[in-house]
């Protein structure tokens, strides 16, 4: 009798935690936004993105040269936060993690009058391959991550 109320205690803990956390603003989370920005020549084909993470199919989306596609989530309390994407251009694809544990790391932070604690991380598409930097510009912050398979 003793050991099932330990244990009904005990999981009526987690599940309070679990609700607590992930209700409400929890200063151990950030909110991320991802941006993809088709730097293509212009008048080529256009540039197809499938994201998605383990919970979150994002759907596929079109860009054309000049055009940004972007999406925000809310990082697990814990950690462990994955976004990844398929790219396709011209005959040519690839896919790769746009956020993952090490990405975070490099992603810039942006003030906000808000108590969350707001990051930007920003993937470019060129011809040669992709880019990422933390904040959209200097262009002299783009660092070649990934070249077209």
């Amino acid at each position: 009798m003793v050991n099932f109320k330990i244990k009904f205690s005990f999981c009526s803990f987690i599940f309070l935690l679990n609700f607590i956390l992930s209700s409400c603003k929890s200063p151990f989370t950030s909110i991320y936004t991802v941006y993809i920005i088709d730097a293509l020549p212009n008048n080529s084909k256009p540039l197809t993105v499938h994201c998605q993470s383990k919970n979150n199919d994002l759907g596929y989306k079109n860009l054309y040269s000049g055009g940004e596609y972007e999406f925000s989530f809310k990082e697990n309390s814990f950690g462990g936060t994955l976004f990844f994407c398929h790219f396709w251009w011209n005959g040519k694809n690839i896919l790769f993690d746009v956020f993952n544990s090490k990405i975070v790391i490099d992603c810039g932070e942006v003030s906000h009058s808000s108590n969350d604690r707001n990051h930007e991380c920003y993937w470019k598409v060129q011809e040669d391959g992709f880019y990422f930097a933390p904040h959209k510009n200097p262009p002299s912050l783009y660092e070649k991550k990934h070249d077209w398979l």
